[in-house]
């Protein structure tokens, strides 16, 4: 996997540093690491027990992402298959709605925001993501994220 834009890990960043400190406690960083989703990471790094600036989050991220050869979409696969409680390969507006919350915090998305994503992730019409329609809605994020033109 390709190293994250600067942009991508600032964002990350913020989200486990709401009120702007400057800082992620060390609890917020173990849920960003298990959020993840990556057991090898999980069993190699070692989570501190202080807080931690953007800059040591940034070198984490970069040693996270600097293994070639990682599929680029690993981290959403393993994301939508911890929101995929039952196995059925598709997750319900309420399977992503308590992913997004424990990803993000309860606040982070309205439950418009949510219903939205639901609406143009869902290209089928069944009120369900699969894993390939997932997969659509993360990569158009990115593009959004970075600037990309997006239809």
């Amino acid at each position: 996997m390709s190293r994250m834009h600067p942009e991508d890990i600032k964002e990350a960043f913020g989200l486990f540093d709401p009120q702007n400190t400057g800082r992620i406690e060390p609890t917020a960083f173990q849920a960003f690491i298990n959020t993840l989703g990556d057991e090898e990471l999980k069993a190699t790094i070692r989570l501190p027990n202080h807080p931690i600036d953007i800059k040591e989050f940034t070198d984490i991220m970069n040693r996270y992402n600097s293994d070639e050869g990682k599929d680029p979409e690993e981290p959403y696969r393993r994301a939508f298959q911890s929101m995929n409680k039952d196995g059925s390969g598709h997750i319900s507006a309420q399977e992503l709605r308590a992913g997004i919350q424990s990803l993000l915090g309860l606040n982070a998305l309205s439950e418009a925001d949510i219903d939205e994503i639901i609406r143009e992730g869902d290209v089928s019409g069944d009120g369900r993501i699969t894993i390939e329609e997932f997969l659509k809605i993360m990569q158009k994020s990115e593009k959004k994220h970075r600037g990309e033109h997006v239809l």
